[in-house]
């Protein structure tokens, strides 16, 4: 009889064991699942960033583009050598190069 009431007890323990194993299976299969969701949404956004990023600089490389077409007369007529030159004599000319400009203030960057 002691021994039935062993076997009995350990039969019960084994059960709350394999309940206890399934629930944290459950949990590990939760948490795994939204790890996987998680780093998904983190590609996301950084694709989503690196995209933005990209549509940003192909703007401003074109307002500059048209900036620059705008005050070179016939500028269709050049190469992109030849404008590349012209640009290079007329920042050649600045006392100082790039560093001799001054902007007014009404054109300093205040970010």
């Amino acid at each position: 009889m002691n021994e039935e009431k062993t076997l009995i007890r350990i039969d019960s323990e084994y059960e709350k064991a394999l309940a206890e194993r399934d629930k944290l299976q459950a949990e590990l299969d939760r948490l795994t699942k939204k790890e996987a969701q998680d780093k998904h949404k983190l590609d996301m956004l950084k694709n989503r960033y690196k995209e933005e990023k990209r549509r940003s600089r192909n703007h401003r490389l074109i307002e500059r583009g048209a900036i620059l077409e705008s005050l070179i007369p016939d500028a269709e007529s050049y190469t992109n050598e030849q404008i590349k030159h012209i640009i290079k004599i007329a920042f050649g000319n600045l006392p100082g190069g790039l560093q001799g400009i001054h902007f007014p203030e009404s054109l300093r960057d205040n970010s």
